[in-house]
């Protein structure tokens, strides 16, 4: 099977850095015509006690896929604000005359006891990683409708069905995107949208170094820590979560619709 994404039109979120970015890399590469959304500089009000997208990264992202032959451009948008999402949108129909893919990346994570976080800090993680997620999918929906077909993926986590200590309002919010990609799912369906979403495990991100840095645990501890909880014994790529992003935005899944799809290495079944 060839999966081929030819004529179709992405909006990916979180998608100057990271994961995001390898996800609009590979959708790129099967043919897609992408539109990369992130801020667009540093932000403090939104970091979870590490940088996210530095300035000017989301045009070298961008300009990073044309360099490939993919066609690609870069919205500056917070998933905190619903009308930057719908610009977006505009933006990738003005570009592209239709959007076909949704892929929503954007999501932070902060670490430490559940009862000892402050307000502030759970309201950041809620708003990016649940309400952010939310939004989009209300950005893209009108267009796909009209449409009659859309393939939208939410990233979630494996910490979103196996909780993780230190990690309460990450794989509250990560769960609570497995249940609101299900109930889109069954709302969708009757018009040509397919609704999933896919848990990778630990990847070798910006996000997992900068929370290792903030912790001031060595990397190859912390590596050594989330392999014991694998079957096998390798953290995935971001290249290994975009090609599962690939298969669920592809014709040949038009049968299914609210999974949860394990990346995880086994993580789910030790």
């Amino acid at each position: 099977m060839s999966l081929t994404l030819t004529d179709r039109a992405a909006v990916v979120t979180g998608a100057a850095t990271g994961l995001g970015f390898a996800h609009a890399r590979a959708l790129a590469r099967a043919g897609a015509r992408v539109t990369l959304v992130d801020l667009g500089e540093r932000n403090a009000a939104v970091e979870p006690g590490y940088p996210l997208a530095q300035d000017g990264q989301l045009q070298r992202s961008v300009e990073a896929i044309r360099s490939e032959g993919g066609e690609a451009i870069g919205v500056a948008a917070n998933v905190h604000k619903q009308d930057e999402l719908d610009a977006a949108v505009a933006a990738t129909l003005d570009a592209y005359g239709r959007v076909d893919i949704l892929v929503a990346t954007a999501g932070i994570a902060m670490v430490g006891p559940a009862l000892e976080m402050e307000r502030a800090d759970w309201d950041l993680i809620v708003t990016t990683n649940l309400t952010g997620v939310w939004q989009s999918c209300k950005a893209v929906a009108p267009a796909m409708i009209e449409q009659g077909y859309g393939r939208i993926v939410l990233i979630s986590s494996a910490a979103g069905f196996k909780p993780m200590k230190n990690l309460a309002a990450y794989s509250a919010t990560k769960a609570a995107v497995i249940t609101l990609g299900q109930v889109l799912a069954l709302e969708l369906a009757e018009h040509g949208i397919t609704v999933n979403s896919i848990c990778p495990s630990t990847v070798p991100s910006g996000t997992n170094r900068g929370l290792a840095q903030k912790l001031g645990v060595e990397w190859d501890s912390l590596v050594d820590t989330w392999l014991e909880a694998q079957a096998i014994k390798e953290l995935a790529t971001p290249e290994d979560i975009a090609n599962a992003v690939v298969f669920l935005a592809s014709d040949e899944t038009r049968m299914i619709t609210g999974v949860a799809l394990p990346v995880d290495a086994g993580t789910s079944v030790v």
